[in-house]
């Protein structure tokens, strides 16, 4: 795993991934992108704009995105506070599973999780929020 002080690995399942509406904002700070998987549920937004990640429970499904690794520094630490946890995002390390050279790695990332029971929408059954968004395909797909 490269010098924690240097990078700062982060899962993107939604808005952020290459693509998302908030790429813009992080992409000069990416240094790597790569598809990785994570266990859990991926649901909409009672709002139906963006996706939460839910983690609690042992789900037997996985959640698609990618595994960023960025420079860390205090623009990346803004736009994970001003973009993820003002709105209520919780933010925790967890095992990511990614392809290395054709085998699968299991690698630590942090990833935003949301751990409230409220505001939670219709599954986004395929688990993957790039299958749906700007597609015009119901939420409950």
């Amino acid at each position: 795993m490269p010098d924690p002080l240097d990078t700062v690995p982060l899962f993107v399942y939604g808005s952020l991934r290459p693509g998302g509406e908030l790429w813009a904002s992080i992409e000069p700070h990416v240094i790597e992108a790569r598809p990785a998987i994570v266990p859990g549920r991926l649901v909409w937004h009672e709002g139906m704009q963006w996706p939460l990640l839910l983690a609690e429970a042992p789900y037997a499904e996985t959640v698609r995105g990618e595994l960023l690794q960025l420079r860390s520094g205090d623009a990346v630490n803004r736009i994970i506070v001003d973009e993820e946890i003002r709105y209520g995002y919780d933010v925790r390390w967890t095992t990511v599973r990614v392809d290395r050279d054709g085998e699968p790695a299991d690698m630590p990332a942090l990833v935003f999780v949301w751990a409230r029971d409220d505001e939670i929408g219709p599954d986004i059954i395929s688990g993957d929020f790039a299958e749906v968004w700007g597609s015009g395909t119901t939420p409950a797909t």
